[in-house]
């Protein structure tokens, strides 16, 4: 498919869940999407390109979203290098970012599921990741999550941003180490 810019699509996956937004960047390894939190611009969602099965345009989305003056966001590029998940960890553990980080494909596993918080190390791999609960307190260690059991990455959403700023200091021993 030929995307033409600034067109609103809807990823197509093999997991539950709706993603709707621009894509901003991709390549053979991620597809960066400016996603949609009904008619406003949210975060950047970074999707491992094997992930994505069809990417459909939507134009009724398309003429909504133009009509209410937010076309413009599908020119603003992502601010760290997407070359594959384990740049954007980088970009993550470097800008000490807490995220949305959802595992859709490891049913049965310890890390399946959608969970927040923010990247305190990275390994060959697996990433170490610290969870912060509903009440806004970090869970007492962090866990290993492997990359390949990421199948998404919300950077900048609303949602964890401002939770974020209300969160209690991270646990200085569970900082980045890098």
């Amino acid at each position: 498919m030929q995307l033409r810019l600034p067109h609103i699509v809807d990823v197509r996956r093999p997991y539950d869940g709706e993603i709707r937004g621009y894509v901003v960047a991709h390549n053979t390894h991620c597809i960066v999407i400016r996603e949609l939190n009904g008619f406003l611009p949210d975060g950047f969602v970074v999707l491992p390109a094997s992930s994505v099965t069809e990417l459909v345009i939507n134009e009724t989305w398309t003429e909504m979203i133009a009509a209410e003056g937010h076309s413009s966001v599908a020119s603003l590029k992502p601010p760290f290098v997407f070359d594959n998940i384990r740049t954007v960890v980088d970009y993550l553990i470097t800008r000490s970012i807490n995220v949305k980080l959802e595992c859709e494909n490891c049913s049965g596993k310890q890390e399946f599921g959608c969970h927040f918080g923010r990247v305190v190390e990275k390994h060959d791999l697996y990433i170490d990741f610290l969870f912060f609960n509903s009440l806004g307190r970090w869970f007492d260690g962090a866990y290993q999550i492997p990359y390949t059991s990421i199948t998404q990455i919300v950077i900048h959403s609303k949602y964890v941003d401002t939770f974020s700023k209300y969160l209690a200091p991270i646990p200085k021993p569970l900082q980045n180490s890098g």
